[in-house]
């Protein structure tokens, strides 16, 4: 996979890890019968939407995020009334009550079947003439309200749980807007999208370390890759070429080997390798060249050698995936690197932290490969790590830790994330307990401007630090 090509596989990915996490708070809504009737693609203008049942699914202009929308969680949320009661205000009957019949059972989620049915049936019985009656003379039989109920309850069936179709037409929002469900529903709809960041962690993890080999972290003496015009490519050296022995040193550590053609530069020397079974020798001259880390010159010729791989099992991968501690070309587990980016978060906020980006930004302080990055910089990252099966490794490992660390940051007791949710629940709990103890109602709520106090300047700093890492992103990009 190229840079390009692996940049644009890392975006696309945080973009459905990002759907993938509003899709836990819309699934679990769902299942505890709350109503979320929007689920969409970014932010903005609409591009295309859709209606399936109650919900609109659509896509918007900016893909920078997606959004579901539970009812509730705002304050200026309105509540759908029972169907009969919207349908017929004031016990009257007329074509507009029938139109407005067909509008509600689709905008409910009826199936297009049932709700032709119940339109019939209802306006059949409500429209009916008696025997010896004159066709214009009007029946009073039963309050419409009484009719449509009985006509949803023939066709529907009573209601079974909470936010199903027969509860949507008959008790309308009764229930199912955010603050009417138990405080351990609201908590799991709220943690839920975290917990998907940790599962696609998990098997992003998992697929790489079950499908692709892995290194051992020792390298093996066996060319991989011969670079073209090197003393190793005019010396006739071919990938798959074991090395046996140079100038005489024999071994099978490819670090002992290396040692001598780095000893022996601009020097003519005999290097003993396996090719088809059969031991062969050839006299290559290293070039000389300068160690950019040491700035001594030492001998090169130009070949990579191949790292040593294994295959692991599915439990092996399993366990790995989950707790495997990171090391030479392996990204570890979800469990170390959960730890991890506590430990990174707590030392980039800390003001210490804070302190070296503004370093970095003012350019006193070079950057490290362990420093804080924004998405660009992170997508950049990926598009470093991309050659190979040790790229794929490395670059699941990416996509896993940007998720780990996403899953996390959400989660901290700060409006707007859900994390803050999470906390004025608790606050709420806690306080309604006490309430309960000293025999008072237990109606307290958090004061939505409280809040909004609080999520505004949270959003600030958020916003600032994100301009920062993106600007040193820009400017002055990791390099690997």
């Amino acid at each position: 996979m190229t840079g390009p090509l692996a940049i644009t596989a890392f975006v696309v990915a945080l973009i459905g890890a990002i759907m993938v996490h509003e899709l836990g708070h819309f699934l679990t809504a769902r299942w505890f019968g709350m109503k979320a009737d929007r689920y969409f693609l970014g932010f903005g203008p609409t591009l295309w939407s859709t209606v399936r049942g109650e919900t609109e699914y659509g896509v918007k202009a900016l893909p920078l995020g997606g959004f579901v929308s539970i009812r509730g969680m705002s304050p200026v949320d309105e509540r759908d009334a029972p169907l009969p009661e919207v349908v017929f205000p004031d016990d009257r009957v007329g074509d507009a009550s029938f139109e407005t019949l067909e509008r509600e059972l689709t905008a409910r989620g009826t199936p297009a079947q049932q709700a032709d049915h119940i339109v019939r049936r209802t306006r059949a019985t409500l429209q009916a003439t008696p025997v010896g009656a004159s066709s214009t003379q009007a029946v009073d039989r039963k309050d419409p309200r009484d009719v449509l109920r009985e006509v949803v309850i023939t066709e529907v069936g009573d209601s079974e749980r909470v936010g199903d179709l027969a509860h949507r037409l008959l008790q309308g929002d009764a229930e199912r807007f955010f603050h009417d469900r138990p405080a351990w529903q609201r908590a799991i709809v709220l943690v839920a999208g975290s917990f998907m960041h940790f599962v696609l962690a998990f098997l992003a993890l998992f697929a790489v370390y079950a499908l692709l080999p892995q290194w051992t972290g020792e390298i093996d003496p066996t060319v991989a890759e011969v670079q073209a015009g090197s003393p190793a490519d005019e010396a006739g050296l071919e990938p798959g070429d074991r090395m046996l022995a140079v100038d005489g040193v024999r071994s099978d550590v490819y670090a002992e080997l290396i040692d001598v053609i780095r000893e022996r530069p601009e020097q003519a020397t005999q290097f003993t390798f396996l090719r088809d079974g059969e031991e062969r020798s050839v006299t290559i001259t290293p070039r000389a060249v300068e160690d950019p880390q040491t700035g001594e010159t030492v001998g090169q010729v130009g070949f990579s050698p191949r790292p040593q791989e294994v295959r692991v099992g599915p439990v092996d991968a399993l366990e790995q995936a989950l707790v495997g501690e990171p090391g030479p070309g392996t990204p570890g587990g979800v469990v170390p690197m959960f730890t991890g980016s506590i430990s990174a978060m707590i030392s980039v906020f800390s003001p210490s932290g804070l302190a070296d980006i503004l370093s970095q930004v003012g350019g006193q302080q070079e950057r490290g490969v362990e420093g804080a990055v924004s998405l660009v910089g992170a997508a950049s990252l990926a598009g470093q790590v991309s050659g190979g099966a040790i790229g794929l490794i490395l670059f699941a490992g990416l996509f896993a830790a940007v998720n780990v660390f996403i899953g996390i940051f959400n989660l901290l007791p700060l409006p707007p994330l859900d994390g803050g949710h999470l906390a004025v629940l608790a606050i709420e709990r806690s306080v309604n307990a006490v309430r309960r103890l000293r025999g008072k109602p237990t109606d307290y709520t958090v004061d939505p401007r409280a809040i909004a106090a609080v999520a505004i300047p949270v959003i600030a700093v958020l916003l600032v630090f994100m301009v920062l890492l993106l600007w040193l992103d820009i400017t002055d990009p990791i390099r690997l």
